[in-house]
């Protein structure tokens, strides 16, 4: 799990990626997470998969990605898992090519719609998603508890990291033991979690109120957003990506893997 908060961290660079318009890169990830979710089938959603891999490879994060990758991908076992059973259970106990299928579909678009932010997290600053939200005029309280949470969760996957390391180091077995008491021994884990989590939520609170946050209605800001001819360009392209995936979804039929019939 922490591997994919790792995944989604902002890396530094000069790719022609990082120089994008963030609101151009906002829209790709919107336009692959809404194309994701009109597909069932695994033709469509490895090519929104295969989109992302040149602008990976552009941005030069592709080790991050793949941590996106490989953290989504033991998510994604555990829905085909979870579908296969219910599947077994309600079905009367058989199961058909068909279940696997359809199961196994699932999963992968799980692991596009994990991804589908993945290149734009790993190159936008906190900065300009802030800058992003407010440009569409969305209230600055909402976009600073975003962006609050952008910058936060990842350092709070961290520390979860470096507390199991810890109590691992004095002996706790995280991994030994049936369900319920693999839940108890993570009991030492998440208590000091949570404690840092009051503990940062007290200094950010204080750090707000000493810098008299919310006492001026009008903002203004260092940086101001402006698009030039290539994010138009980009823009451009990923409407028409997003209007090719829907009409192919309305107008052009798709063949399954496996058949149902």
């Amino acid at each position: 799990m922490s591997s994919i908060f790792e995944g989604l961290q902002f890396r530094a660079g000069d790719t022609f990626v990082h120089r994008l318009d963030p609101r151009a890169k906002f829209i790709l990830s919107i336009s692959l997470l809404a194309a994701a979710t009109l597909y069932m089938q695994l033709l469509p959603l490895a090519i929104l998969l295969c989109i992302q891999v040149p602008l990976v490879a552009a941005a030069k994060v592709t080790r991050r990605w793949m941590k996106t990758l490989r953290g989504a991908l033991g998510l994604a076992v555990l829905v085909f898992v979870i579908n296969l059973l219910v599947k077994y259970v309600t079905g009367g106990y058989t199961l058909l090519p068909v279940d696997l299928a359809t199961a196994f579909s699932i999963s992968f678009r799980l692991v596009v719609l994990f991804t589908s932010f993945s290149v734009f997290f790993l190159t936008t600053t906190p900065d300009e998603l802030g800058l992003t939200l407010t440009s569409w005029r969305v209230p600055y309280d909402f976009t600073f508890a975003f962006v609050t949470a952008v910058r936060f969760v990842p350092v709070l996957a961290a520390e979860l990291q470096t507390i199991m390391d810890a109590q691992r180091s004095r002996g706790l077995e995280l991994d030994k033991g049936n369900f319920l008491q693999r839940i108890r021994n993570f009991v030492p884990v998440l208590v000091p979690l949570i404690v840092n989590i009051f503990r940062r939520s007290i200094e950010l609170a204080e750090a707000m109120e000493v810098k008299a946050f919310g006492a001026s209605k009008k903002r203004t800001s260092l940086r101001q957003l402006k698009m030039r001819k290539v994010d138009f360009i980009f823009l451009l392209v990923t409407i028409l990506l997003l209007a090719a995936a829907i009409y192919i979804r309305l107008y052009i039929p798709i063949p399954a893997v496996i058949p149902s019939d």
